[in-house]
């Protein structure tokens, strides 16, 4: 058992490895700056392109992840309000 764990722990190390190299390449082909206007308002950013794609899609990933699991979301709220419930629970015992 301890064989396979090592394989699979160096096994994620080289995929790790790996992305992390596609990452710098990616960065390092897209260096040209940008420039955002927002509209309505009086801002400008400049910036980088590959800052802008992966700031995009990391939010992309978050907001797919909070969209696609709201069982997730729903148990960690229930199990806030139940944890409010066991201390209230627990200082009326602590009272009497």
């Amino acid at each position: 058992m301890g064989f396979i764990k090592s394989i699979l722990r160096i096994f994620r190390s080289v995929v790790l490895l790996l992305l992390l190299v596609c990452l710098v390449i990616f960065m390092l082909d897209n260096r040209e700056v940008i420039t955002i206007s927002t509209h309505p308002l009086p801002f400008e950013i400049q910036t980088r392109v590959f800052v802008m794609m992966i700031v995009c899609f990391v939010l992309g990933l978050i907001f797919g992840i909070i969209s696609c699991s709201p069982t997730i979301i729903q148990n960690f709220f229930k199990r806030l309000s139940d944890q409010r419930k066991i201390r209230k629970l627990e200082k009326q015992v602590k009272n009497n």
